[in-house]
């Protein structure tokens, strides 16, 4: 499938009103960026009337919860009704070796409840397997996840903390978890995300035009969506792999010239 450059110009905008089932995976590399996101998501999600199930470390869900007061959602209240869930991601991996497969009990009840208009999940069970160097038992967890979203017509949301700059995480991990994606979130900011590797690609490479601009066009990718500036790294990846290591050189360098205040 051709991999499609996002319609949505934030990932603010992919957040709040994600397609049913549709299946975001977020990269990050701060938990400021980390718990922004999750509370977009899960906030949105309350406000719509949608049940949240929210599987995490208690550092990242404390940080959520605190989030949500910020922007005015009272989580006890939607707690105590049963709007919002949340558990460890501790024993959730527990549940998962010992099984062999992820307790969906909850999203099953969320989704048969007559309350609640959609629900939508997010989950750091890959991202702590992958923390923990298990790689195969987190890519078989995502292959779950991939699996409930289909089935249960849901939104499930999974963070990937990465050096997105990193070749290596690219020879690793990277690839394959987009290919089991609907939807990659690369960065925090798009804008600055999409000058900075323009840029980096524009020096190293040269104009994108002629049999390069063709060769783009006619790239397949992943089968998901994902914003035109990392589509562009992953082609560049694959046709050009000697350039690929210098732009991404070039582009975390202008990229914290554009973070610097």
């Amino acid at each position: 499938m051709q991999t499609r450059s996002s319609s949505n110009s934030s990932w603010r905008k992919v957040l709040a009103l994600p397609a049913r089932p549709s299946h975001i995976l977020q990269i990050y590399d701060s938990d400021d960026f980390l718990s922004s996101a999750v509370v977009h998501f899960a906030a949105e999600g309350l406000k719509q009337g949608e049940a949240v199930l929210l599987t995490g470390t208690q550092a990242h869900l404390a940080a959520i919860e605190r989030g949500l007061g910020s922007v005015g959602v009272d989580a006890n209240a939607a707690r105590s009704s049963g709007q919002l869930q949340c558990s460890d991601v501790h024993a959730a991996i527990a549940a998962l070796a010992t099984g062999g497969t992820e307790d969906w009990e909850p999203l099953e009840r969320a989704r048969a409840d007559a309350r609640f208009s959609g629900v939508r999940w997010w989950g750091e069970i890959t991202n702590t397997l992958l923390q923990h160097g298990e790689r195969a038992a987190a890519l078989a967890a995502e292959r779950l996840g991939d699996a409930a979203a289909k089935k249960h017509g849901v939104a499930v949301f999974c963070p990937f903390l990465c050096d997105r700059f990193d070749p290596q995480r690219y020879d690793e991990v990277l690839h394959e978890l987009c290919c089991l994606h609907t939807h990659v979130i690369p960065a925090e900011d798009y804008v600055a995300h999409r000058l900075a590797v323009n840029r980096a690609f524009a020096e190293v490479v040269g104009d994108m035009k002629g049999t390069l601009l063709q060769s783009l066009a006619s790239w397949k990718g992943f089968g998901c969506e994902l914003p035109s500036s990392q589509a562009l790294l992953f082609w560049l990846r694959e046709t050009l792999p000697e350039h690929f290591e210098p732009v991404l050189e070039r582009a975390r360098r202008y990229q914290a010239q554009e973070d610097t205040p």
